[in-house]
């Protein structure tokens, strides 16, 4: 659980306002996933805390698995595992729903969704 804000917006425990000139991603996906994540919070289906603490769980898993030799998660690919892991949890979809998707867009293995 995260208590401390630090010095990054996106671990307030409130839906910070975003200026857009301080977002950078890298790839036009990884815009996606953020912005669906932060349109979910806004229509209600899960507060920004709630969000907060999903990712950093997802952070320490993916830290503890690369520590033991796992293949390195970029920063988005553990968003999106924090996404869907927070959208099952809290019943906007099942993971019966997400396979169905992946393979309906011809995904293979862990590929993600939502983005």
């Amino acid at each position: 659980m995260v208590t401390d804000s630090g010095s990054s917006p996106l671990l307030s425990r409130a839906l910070p306002n975003f200026d857009d000139a301080d977002l950078i991603f890298a790839e036009p996906w990884e815009a996606r996933a953020f912005a669906i994540i932060v349109k979910l919070a806004q229509a209600g289906h899960f507060s920004w805390g709630e969000w907060v603490d999903c990712f950093s769980q997802e952070v320490a898993r993916a830290t503890a698995a690369e520590a033991s030799g796992a293949p390195t998660k970029t920063y988005y690919e553990q968003w999106l595992d924090a996404a869907e892991t927070l959208l099952v949890g809290k019943g906007v979809t099942s993971r019966p729903q997400l396979l169905a998707k992946r393979f309906a867009i011809g995904a293979a293995g862990p590929a993600h969704v939502i983005a």
